[in-house]
């Protein structure tokens, strides 16, 4: 299958940079090992998912099995708490992390609704590629956010917080 993996080098880099700006503050700590547990983990998951031989028999339930793994650790993801010092700097995470989980989970249904519909192509089969590459992206953004960049590309809108300046009299 041509699955496709993104920003996994960037979010290793962003996780790596978190950790130089931790300190001593236990909630940064938290969020950096938990990022590194979730990074490691879709690291091995998207490894696992790209050997599979789609010649094998049982090629789908692997691929199944993986995808369930992912919907599992996009819901940690979606559970790590951003440290109240970082909120304003990285942005949207929270939500973003909650949409990957949702796309990832809807990939894991639809490529099991594919299989039971016989795996070979189909409205379910590319809806689950699209719900992954969707849950994929969401990561990338994740990933450029905690470096403190804005986001670019194709279907990316960001709108800017006006700040608010407080006159005196």
């Amino acid at each position: 299958m041509g699955w496709e993996k993104r920003g996994f080098f960037v979010l290793a880099a962003a996780c790596l940079a978190l950790c130089t700006g931790c300190g001593k503050d236990g909630r940064l700590t938290a969020f950096h090992e938990e990022m590194d547990l979730f990074y490691d983990g879709l690291t091995d998951s998207v490894s696992a998912l790209e050997a599979i031989e789609p010649s094998d028999e049982n090629a789908g339930e692997a691929v199944q099995e993986q995808l369930e793994e992912m919907s599992g650790l996009f819901d940690q993801l979606a559970a790590i708490e951003v440290p109240p010092k970082m909120e304003e700097r990285v942005g949207n995470v929270d939500e973003l992390a909650d949409d990957a989980a949702a796309y990832m989970e809807e990939a894991s249904r639809l490529y099991r609704i594919a299989l039971e519909d016989g795996g070979a192509g189909g409205p379910a089969l590319n809806a689950a590629r699209e719900n992954y590459t969707r849950a994929m992206e969401q990561v990338n953004y994740i990933a450029v956010l905690l470096q403190g960049r804005i986001p670019e590309g194709e279907g990316v809108t960001v709108i800017a917080e006006e700040e608010t300046a407080v006159s005196s009299s």
